[in-house]
């Protein structure tokens, strides 16, 4: 019973460490670091990855892939940036070689609704929130990265840069492109469904 308590006061303490001291404890060894890091990362690098690499069965590959390259590589994390960040790098990289892979190009492959965040307050807002996926999907991948890391993320410009190994500059362009062109297809999307209304 006490090293069930003693098991259990170490993974709750565990749960309330940063990325840092889990990423450092990890380097060391540490399997309940590395299960801690993994539960707080696996589903964030998972969709991440989906939007990027368009498949669901790819997106798993590179999270878990990810992950492992974490715990195999803790130790070369010199910390010049967030850890979350080195692993959207990781994840990244790993993204476009699956894309590359599977010889996808843009908006190939129908939506994937099971890993849509769909909105339950009206039937609106799941249609917005379908048309949005839709829309992403049509974007080049660099620049769906981007809306992705932002948007659903929470990335800074800066750590985005770092992530996808571009300057900041070029970062502000592809997003600025893309809240264009999304700007633009979701309005095809509002007048298509006006159209059919009235038709």
């Amino acid at each position: 019973m006490r090293k069930f308590q003693s098991a259990r006061k170490t993974l709750g303490s565990l749960a309330q460490q940063t990325d840092e001291a889990l990423l450092a404890a990890v380097a060391q060894g540490d399997m309940d670091a590395f299960e801690q890091i993994y539960h707080r990362y696996f589903a964030k690098l998972m969709r991440f990855a989906l939007r990027v690499a368009d498949s669901r069965e790819a997106a798993e590959e590179v999270a878990n892939d990810t992950l492992m390259t974490v715990w195999r590589t803790a130790d070369r994390f010199e910390g010049r940036s967030k850890p979350s960040t080195w692993m959207f790098g990781i994840a990244y990289r790993m993204a476009l070689k699956q894309r590359q892979k599977l010889g996808l190009r843009e908006g190939e492959l129908e939506l994937d609704e099971e890993l849509i965040g769909v909105g339950e307050d009206s039937a609106d807002a799941l249609i917005m929130e379908a048309d949005l996926a839709g829309a992403l999907k049509r974007l080049r991948p660099e620049l769906r990265a981007v809306v992705e890391l932002t948007y659903y993320n929470g990335f800074l410009y800066t750590e985005i840069a770092k992530i996808l190994e571009c300057p900041v500059g070029t970062v502000k362009t592809r997003m600025s492109t893309a809240r264009r062109r999304l700007r633009a297809m979701l309005s095809d999307y509002e007048n298509i469904a006006v159209e059919n209304a009235v038709a």
